[in-house]
């Protein structure tokens, strides 16, 4: 049976996860804590505590003690549960204004659901800046659960599965990471080749990791991996030549790509396109589902329209759960 998570106070989503956040967290022992936000982000030195023993207090100090504990921090804390919230940095910038140096270490760790560094952090370019995500936290959680030298109690293993029941309720956990794109012409020239090709400097959504084919009113089969990826590639005879003599294999690739596309009359010559070398239909890393996804979306008329014209996203976990159609996917999703 599903059980509700433990912390629900508040209604929106912001604030009832960071609430529950800090209400496991200060239910912790601090070198737990140090673990899992230590793990997050990386970083195993973090310190909430520091512990000494014979601390030394200088040459002229009229006495040894036997230990010390001491701490001399702050932390503050941003949380985001929406993606790309975090596009400008104006609002971290006034909450690094906080941090005036009157403690050894100040930080602002950034947490969202994005499956990249926001643009806001990257431009803000502060090493006192500390970003991570949802999915990074619960995996350091996951890590110190299962590490039998970890001594947790049953309260703690307990706050903290709920802890995770709560990100995975407000679906903080996974992101799209399945483009799906139109494909009458190019899903066969995917199975052909194991590439797709398109206009130069296409944009796709970053964090992508996965590529599918919709076509004939049905999402196919068929889900490659990413394995490799250009923006402007020159498509002549020449550079097909050029990248044939080169020692890495996905240049090889993509100048076996040109020479096969020319040779089918499918690209222009002299052009440039955008080249996505992906997993082939046989290849282990291509997941295959079990039956096509058949498209039932309808428009305010109720008559079928297309479910994609262009491309869109999905969560690879929902297509592993079998939908015969699109609109158990976009349920699921």
């Amino acid at each position: 049976m599903t059980r509700n998570p433990l912390f629900s106070t508040y209604r929106t989503s912001e604030n009832r996860v960071t609430s529950s956040l800090l209400a496991v967290l200060q239910r912790l022992e601090s070198h737990i804590v140090e673990r899992i936000l230590g793990g997050a982000i990386g970083e195993t030195t973090l310190s909430l505590l520091t512990y000494t023993n014979q601390p030394t207090q200088g040459k002229d100090a009229p006495s040894v003690p036997d230990a010390s504990i001491s701490a001399s921090f702050r932390w503050l804390f941003e949380v985001k549960t929406t993606k790309s919230a975090l596009t400008k940095p104006g609002q971290l910038g006034n909450h690094l204004s906080l941090l005036t140096g009157t403690h050894a270490d100040e930080r602002l760790f950034v947490l969202t659901p994005d499956p990249e560094q926001p643009k806001g952090v990257t431009e803000l370019a502060d090493p006192r800046v500390v970003w991570f995500n949802f999915a990074a936290l619960s995996q350091s959680i996951d890590a110190l659960l299962a590490d039998p030298d970890e001594l947790v109690g049953e309260q703690g293993v307990f706050l903290l599965r709920e802890l995770q029941a709560l990100f995975r309720l407000d679906d903080l956990l996974e992101h799209e990471d399945v483009a799906i794109v139109a494909a009458r012409e190019a899903y066969p020239e995917y199975l052909r080749h194991g590439a797709y090709v398109c206009q130069p400097n296409r944009s796709f959504r970053s964090g992508i990791t996965h590529f599918g084919f919709y076509t004939d009113k049905a999402i196919r089969q068929e889900i490659a991996a990413i394995l490799y990826s250009e923006e402007a590639v020159h498509f002549t005879l020449e550079e097909a030549t050029r990248r044939k003599a080169d020692p890495k294999p996905e240049v090889i690739r993509i100048g076996e790509l040109i020479e096969h596309l020319l040779a089918e009359d499918a690209r222009a010559e002299g052009a440039e396109y955008k080249v996505l070398l992906l997993s082939t239909a046989k290849d282990d890393r291509t997941v295959l589902l079990p039956h096509l996804v058949t498209n039932t979306k309808l428009d305010a008329s109720g008559r079928t329209t297309a479910w994609t014209q262009g491309q869109r996203y999905v969560r690879l976990s929902a297509l592993g759960k079998g939908p015969r159609t699109t609109g158990e996917l976009d349920t699921l999703h």
